[in-house]
């Protein structure tokens, strides 16, 4: 996960739910993101109430129940993807789940089938640092989301606690799958205070990264590391499988190596490029 996030290329995460819509096809979706140009995949634990998640991701979750037990699943999918493909993968876990499961627990077993890094979006502040410390001993990163909303506090605990990288959401206070276009100013103010508390620790953003120009935008303009991009997948796996989806990420992958590399690229503007992938 350094290795990638340290690389001097702009990072792409390819987000998708474990088990989603089955565990085979899953897993065959991950590694296909892989070799379409993901440099890092984020393996979403199945949740009931995965609340940070618009329609289409929460669609993807509960198809995914009904194939059994989330962390199971996500545990299986973690152990199969990471001996298919060398790119990084990172769970992404509801602090509930964590919670009934049992977080030094979640992190082991994590750790034992693969996964490089752990992200619990709701993750309490106070337990920030714990969490990061377990992590660190089992030898996986400890991403953790950084809301713009935070009291300075709140945002100093998470980004100094954060390994790997910093989450820092491009559409505040909404849920993924958000299109409606992103403040481009707001995000590099915000960006750059999280670099500030941790200097050393990557930026990477998503959640209202709705299109391939948006991300080279954030990518240029706003000081990340590189995107996640979650919703555009799910969306097209659901309409027309992987040979939807897998253009997806080529054309995100192209749009951002473009913009780090200082092409221009149409309609990186707020408003500008708004159509949906």
């Amino acid at each position: 996960m350094r290795a990638e996030l340290e690389g001097g290329r702009p990072t792409l995460g390819a987000f998708s739910v474990a088990g989603y819509p089955d565990l085979t096809s899953s897993v065959e979706t991950f590694v296909a993101f892989a070799q379409s140009g993901a440099t890092v995949l984020e393996v979403g634990a199945p949740a009931v109430d995965p609340w940070l998640d618009g329609p289409a991701i929460a669609a993807a979750h509960r198809r995914a129940l009904r194939g059994g037990d989330g962390v199971s699943t996500t545990l299986e999918t973690v152990r199969q993807v990471s001996s298919l493909s060398d790119r990084p993968v990172i769970t992404m876990i509801y602090w509930s789940t964590a919670l009934a499961y049992g977080p030094e627990r979640m992190i082991r077993d994590l750790a034992s089938v693969g996964a490089s890094g752990c992200l619990v979006p709701n993750l309490p502040p106070a337990y920030a640092s714990a969490w990061a410390m377990v992590a660190a001993v089992a030898g996986i990163t400890a991403p953790l989301l950084a809301a713009s909303g935070a009291s300075h506090g709140e945002l100093s605990a998470i980004c100094r606690a954060a390994t790997g990288c910093v989450y820092a959401p491009a559409a505040a206070g909404q849920r993924t799958g958000y299109s409606a276009g992103i403040d481009l100013d707001e995000l590099a103010s915000f960006v750059g205070q999280a670099r500030r508390i941790a200097p050393t620790t990557a930026v990477l953003t998503g959640i209202g990264i709705s299109t391939p120009e948006l991300a080279a935008s954030a990518v240029r303009e706003c000081g990340v590391a590189g995107v996640v991009i979650g919703s555009p997948l799910v969306r097209a796996l659901a309409d027309g499988g992987l040979e939807r989806a897998l253009p997806v990420v080529e054309r995100f992958a192209a749009s951002i190596n473009q913009a780090r590399a200082g092409c221009p690229v149409r309609g990186s503007r707020p408003g500008e490029g708004l159509s949906q992938v």
